[in-house]
């Protein structure tokens, strides 16, 4: 697990609690996704880690940003005092990771999960249909997956579902094989 999605897990728990209180889940969705995809543009990342950007015009500026996107979501106080906190305590870099964190937290406390799914070629339907049944079976959630191509793998698939990793790759069976000969 990487620093960011540590750090990042107490503010998508927050936030993920104080959307359930006020039933707002998918405004919040929005607004993380929104605020996600701002943090990672690379004129951003500049500002964010520029010494010389005072926090509340970043504050300021994050959100003026975030404003100005066709469909953007209301930026009302609770919003921009996220931002600030993030700021504050020098977070910002962690949105894509809160981001993932809250929708993670959403999708298990509606019987769902996204499961990432890296293979060598590209999966038909019937494959993603056959993988997302025993999935759910196992898993005994709603299973929606997300699938990505890696020929380096050589054959086979990586499931990610949450902490859960099924390494069933050619790539990765040779790895295994390797440390095993090596010892």
């Amino acid at each position: 697990m990487s620093d960011l999605e540590t750090a990042a897990r107490p503010y998508s728990k927050a936030i993920y609690e104080l959307a359930s209180e006020q039933k707002n889940l998918p405004f919040w969705s929005d607004v993380l996704q929104l605020a996600s995809q701002v943090a990672t543009e690379d004129e951003m990342q500049v500002l964010i880690t520029s010494p010389s950007v005072n926090g509340s015009d970043l504050a300021e500026l994050f959100t003026t940003v975030m404003s100005s996107v066709a469909d953007a979501p209301e930026m009302n106080q609770q919003v921009k005092n996220m931002l600030l906190l993030l700021v504050e305590n020098d977070r910002l870099l962690s949105l894509p990771a809160i981001y993932e964190g809250y929708e993670a937290l959403k999708q298990a406390a509606e019987g769902s999960i996204e499961v990432k799914v890296t293979s060598a070629r590209k999966l038909t339907v019937k494959q993603e249909k056959e993988m997302a049944s025993q999935l759910k079976e196992k898993l005994g959630k709603d299973v929606s997956i997300s699938a990505e191509i890696d020929q380096s793998l050589i054959a086979g698939a990586i499931i990610r579902a949450g902490d859960l990793v099924i390494d069933g790759s050619a790539l990765g069976r040779l790895s295994k094989l390797t440390s095993i000969l090596n010892k």
